[in-house]
């Protein structure tokens, strides 16, 4: 005899709705102040003449594009199930992250390639009074975003891909200052084309990491850090259930997780009980599950 027990796990309703606006008001106000900023980097990057600054501006319109991308699907995945997207647009986040972290690799790459550049052909007249004033301002800025970020919900994969791209424009804009005064008072110009290239590998490692772990999440993989085999112990330790026939658990987004069971009970009689069981159980790992038993 078969009997199926779907049941999703609803005690991070509220709690994920609350998050899902202090996301969204963090990430409109860092989308803005980084793209009005970026803006004038890269007009000052030319002016400059400095590649460091540029890729800075450059990089930071980028994260103003990413931004916006990601408050975009922070809205999105806010929207309830339909007839037709039945488990609602939770998906828009992963694949907003996996965008993002595209992006954080291919700017570096560019960026590299600029830089071998110059290092071969020479860097020209840089600008470092200029730089340095720009460079400082755009410290400012970075701190002001990083800070709103980081008020915003710690395991979303879409707010952590932000708040990456946030954390690379505060490398940029440290080593920029740093360079600008090697420069101004050294006349230290290859400095500028070597930092480039350093804090491009820097930003590359992070991009990969962002687009590997979406990507995870896209193909329907084991949720990071997830011990599937010792929630088969546990399941397995329910007074009642004798085997598992078979066991799935895959993430929708970076914080909504799913369990798919098929489970044999010895006893049909403790069938209540051991539904209970299971559902506790899920509950400490925060699943939605949907188990299948049989008898």
């Amino acid at each position: 005899m078969i009997f199926f027990l779907l049941k999703r796990c609803n005690m991070g309703h509220e709690h994920n709705h609350n998050h899902s606006h202090s996301n969204k008001k963090v990430l409109f106000f860092a989308f803005f102040i980084t793209t009005l900023f970026a803006l004038l980097e890269v007009i000052y990057g030319f002016i400059t003449g400095s590649l460091l600054l540029l890729s800075e501006g450059g990089h930071m319109l980028s994260d103003g594009l990413s931004l916006g991308l990601a408050f975009f699907a922070v809205v999105l995945a806010t929207k309830a199930a339909t007839a037709t997207k039945m488990f609602g647009y939770k998906r828009a986040e992963p694949i907003a992250a996996f965008l993002n972290g595209l992006g954080l690799i291919a700017i570096p790459i560019f960026v590299i390639c600029e830089a071998v550049k110059r290092l071969i052909y020479g860097s020209g007249q840089i600008l470092s009074k200029e730089m340095l004033v720009v460079a400082a301002i755009g410290l400012v800025v970075n701190l002001a975003v990083a800070f709103a970020l980081s008020r915003g919900e710690k395991d979303n994969i879409n707010v952590r891909a932000a708040a990456l791209h946030v954390l690379a424009d505060l490398l940029s804009s440290v080593s920029t200052i740093i360079v600008s005064l090697l420069i101004m008072f050294f006349d230290f110009t290859i400095i500028d084309p070597i930092a480039s290239i350093i804090v491009s590998l820097i930003i590359l490692s992070g991009g990969w990491k962002i687009t590997r772990e979406s990507l995870n999440i896209l193909m329907e993989g084991k949720p990071k850090g997830f011990d599937v085999e010792e929630l088969k112990k546990e399941i397995l330790n329910v007074d009642g259930v004798s085997t598992i026939e078979d066991i799935k658990v895959w993430s929708l987004s970076g914080d909504s997780h799913y369990l798919n069971a098929h489970i044999t009970i010895s006893d049909e009689t403790k069938y209540k009980e051991i539904m209970e069981n299971l559902h506790e159980l899920t509950h400490k790992y925060e699943l939605r599950e949907t188990v299948q038993i049989t008898y």
